[in-house]
């Protein structure tokens, strides 16, 4: 059965302003069609804004799949294939505000086990 997808994941940035999340599906049978995904740090700063990159998989040049200059507040496509348990995406943040919450949010479609017609 094909759902609504939306989870989130946040980070504290350290002292450096840097931080990483990792979201990707994680029950047995499910997968996910990754579509879009968008990022945000709280509370803003004024003198510093971060850069973050998205990997598919571990953070890797070879896994790289896009990236903002801003990325205290940005929304991207997501072009991965379907992802299974044990795949993640990966969003890294560098050079933010220290102590500020950093969240990456993916939205698409949940593939679930049970019936089509089910609820």
């Amino acid at each position: 059965m094909r759902v609504p997808l939306s989870v989130s994941a946040s980070v504290v940035l350290d002292g450096s302003g840097n931080g990483q999340v990792q979201l990707g599906p994680q029950l047995a049978g499910t997968s996910w069609t990754p579509e879009n995904g968008g990022v945000v740090v709280t509370p803003v700063s004024l003198t510093v804004v971060s850069s973050v990159k998205l990997y598919n998989g571990a953070p890797q040049d070879q896994n790289f799949i896009g990236g903002s200059y801003t990325g205290d507040n940005n929304a991207f496509s997501v072009s991965v294939p379907d992802m299974f348990p044990g795949a993640v995406l990966t969003a890294v943040w560098k050079g933010g505000n220290p102590g500020a919450r950093a969240t990456l949010t993916i939205t698409g479609t949940q593939n679930i086990p049970g019936p089509a017609g089910a609820v």
